[in-house]
């Protein structure tokens, strides 16, 4: 593995934005700083257009969604059922517009925001208009930060040819699957309180989405090694940072060095493997923006966390090995 100064300032600037929004995050004392890991490492290893339209063109349908989403429940709060159908339109609406491949990737935050911004008025009596407050200064700040990381830590790259995007063929048997897993599985967290797994809804958004059989499986088991692994490696990071998550500056290097070797990883990959190295940044930051408190580790939340997901990818196996089973 050769490293040169593009992959270097490439992994630089992903890892001092995310750990930058994580710490302001942290240390502002937000309600919700989960959204300052969020964005800022979806920003870095899912963006394409670094430029003030490219971000905002990135981050305003999720805060729409999310937006909209609290115009429904408050409208309908009283009646689960109506929000529910609702949000099964919502669904559809992203699903008939993700019909290349660009598309379905952007489809992935709003409809995940839609759901968790539902699932969390229905079961906690958070401030869903602040959290929307907060959501807004999250992705203000974590434009500003990867901007001016961006600027410090310029990369060349070259421009690659022209190729005309793919386009799908959204049939009826697509939006039928999208609808039946996300909607059972709104269903269930609507009915059920458990909270902790409305983040496992990710994977699910990302299979139920996929165009054929073999995406489906593939990003099952991709998103198992990325999910599972990751909670491993926060898991890790926790015990290491054990007693001195209060010490700042030794909370950041760790922690900055820790996603500094994921991004090397990543900027030296290409197709699939940079996937996976972009995914297991994103399944590593979250529980621990979640879980590590100034006072405590919450290991067991982590631990939980990587058993709801290996439970969700084992359901989504379970469906494609049975749907197999039935056609032959």
């Amino acid at each position: 593995m050769t490293f040169n100064k593009n992959d270097t300032n490439s992994a630089l600037r992903i890892a001092l934005t995310i750990t930058f929004c994580m710490l302001i995050g942290k240390l502002a004392n937000f309600n919700s700083p989960v959204y300052f890991a969020l964005y800022p490492t979806l920003l870095m290893t899912k963006g394409r257009q670094f430029s003030w339209s490219g971000i905002a063109a990135m981050f305003l349908p999720t805060f729409i969604a999310a937006s909209a989403a609290l115009i429904v429940n408050n409208l309908f709060y009283n009646h689960p059922f109506i929000i529910w159908s609702i949000s099964l339109f919502f669904f559809d609406f992203m699903r008939r517009r993700a019909n290349t491949p660009a598309k379905l990737n952007q489809l992935l935050m709003p409809t995940f925001n839609w759901i968790l911004i539902i699932i969390f008025a229905q079961h906690t009596d958070m401030n869903m208009p602040m959290r929307i407050h907060e959501i807004l200064l999250a992705m203000i700040i974590t434009a500003v930060v990867a901007k001016t990381m961006i600027w410090l830590f310029p990369v060349t790259q070259k421009q690659p040819p022209f190729t005309p995007m793919p386009t799908f063929n959204i049939s009826y048997q697509h939006r039928f699957i999208t609808l039946s897993l996300l909607g059972i599985s709104v269903a269930f967290l609507m009915v059920v309180n458990l909270i902790s797994a409305v983040f496992c809804l990710v994977p699910v958004i990302a299979a139920a989405t996929q165009i054929s059989r073999a995406n489906y499986i593939k990003t099952v088991k991709l998103r198992f090694i990325t999910q599972i692994g990751g909670c491993m490696i926060a898991l890790i990071f926790s015990v290491i940072i054990m007693g001195h998550q209060t010490i700042i500056p030794y909370y950041a290097f760790i922690l900055g060095g820790l996603i500094f070797t994921l991004a090397m990883m990543m900027s030296t990959s290409n197709g699939p493997e940079r996937d996976i190295h972009a995914d297991t940044i994103l399944a590593t930051v979250l529980p621990i923006q979640l879980y590590l408190g100034n006072n405590t580790l919450n290991l067991n939340s982590t631990f939980l966390r990587s058993w709801e997901l290996a439970v969700t990818l084992g359901i989504l196996f379970l469906i494609h090995f049975l749907c197999s089973t039935k056609r032959t």
